[in-house]
């Protein structure tokens, strides 16, 4: 189960159910589906940001973009129907965590909108707006607390990039008293258990990404350890990378290849890259890379401080020192 796709799903699906309910009869499926298609491209995935304006602004601008196309010559009197269906983004930036505003103060300002927009009272709407709100974020809560776990959690170690880390699986099981910790640690690290131990650990970086998208963060990378064994298991990889091929994933999620590795299965780590993946190689102190093109492949080279890589000013941009 891919959860990323899930969740924008779920999301997708709180923000038709708010705009029907504000709407009523002015809902209209294909234009609000269009637009909304546009918002979560630039919500969630940030496809065209621009650093020039703020976040809700550029989102704002693509969505009214998108209104003009769809409506250009549209008659007259299904033009109503269409600016209400563009005009709830406005309400759906608060809705959805991109600005923030009180519950009750926001309550209020969809009342307004709904007797501006049917020229009448409906004290009805407010209550339902309200439980309508109160229930998408339950559901919310409920769906970030599909990833806890008490018997694993992970560790940021900072790099030498402010915005990366270097995350590390911990395992919070208690073992009987006859083993050692040397021989729980050994057995934690072992091949035989890394593809597991992996997909768990994706998983709770999952849930880290999410909380970095609700606010509006695109710009942590979280430097991810791969299991090699990957790839001689090519329906363990298949299965591993279908379960994260998901762009808001590969924006952030960085995995770890060591430069051995690659040097063995540098078709496969090819082909990652190509779906998208996003690598950074692991190049021991002292490892010599025949090929320099070979850096290009990577988004990030991680050296050792002593490295004689560390001064290559090509490599500038790239080196990690962790």
């Amino acid at each position: 189960m891919n959860m990323l796709e899930e969740f924008l799903n779920f999301e997708k699906n709180n923000l038709t159910l708010f705009a029907k309910e504000v709407l009523s009869d002015y809902y209209d499926e294909s234009i609000f589906t269009e637009l909304l298609n546009v918002y979560i491209d630039d919500r969630y995935y940030d496809y065209n940001s621009d650093n020039d304006i703020s976040f809700e602004d550029n989102i704002m601008n693509h969505i009214e973009k998108t209104f003009f196309n769809i409506t250009d010559g549209i008659p007259e009197e299904e033009k109503k129907k269409a600016i209400e269906n563009y005009l709830i983004f406005t309400f759906i930036l608060y809705f959805d965590g991109v600005l923030f505003i009180d519950d009750q103060i926001f309550i209020s300002l969809l009342k307004k909108y709904r007797m501006k927009l049917f020229k009448m009272d409906d004290d009805l709407f407010q209550e339902n707006i309200s439980k309508f709100i109160n229930n998408t974020n339950k559901k919310r809560e409920k769906f970030y607390k599909i990833f806890d776990t008490k018997d694993f959690s992970i560790t940021e170690n900072i790099t030498s990039l402010d915005n990366v880390v270097n995350v590390e699986l911990k395992h919070n099981i208690n073992f009987p008293k006859i083993y050692s910790d040397y021989a729980i640690d050994r057995v934690f690290d072992s091949s035989s258990i890394s593809e597991d131990k992996m997909f768990v650990e994706y998983q709770l970086i999952t849930r880290k990404i999410l909380k970095d998208i609700k606010e509006c963060n695109f710009d942590k990378n979280y430097l991810l350890d791969f299991p090699n064994s990957l790839f001689e298991n090519k329906d363990g990889l298949k299965n591993l990378l279908g379960s994260f091929n998901n762009d808001c994933f590969k924006n952030q999620a960085i995995f770890k290849i060591k430069y051995e590795d690659y040097c063995k299965y540098g078709n496969d780590v090819k082909d990652m890259v190509k779906e998208g993946f996003i690598l950074a190689m692991e190049l021991g102190i002292e490892e010599e890379v025949e090929d320099l093109f070979v850096f290009n492949i990577f988004k990030y080279i991680i050296l050792d401080k002593d490295s004689k890589y560390c001064t290559n000013k090509a490599l500038n941009d790239k080196i990690i020192i962790v």
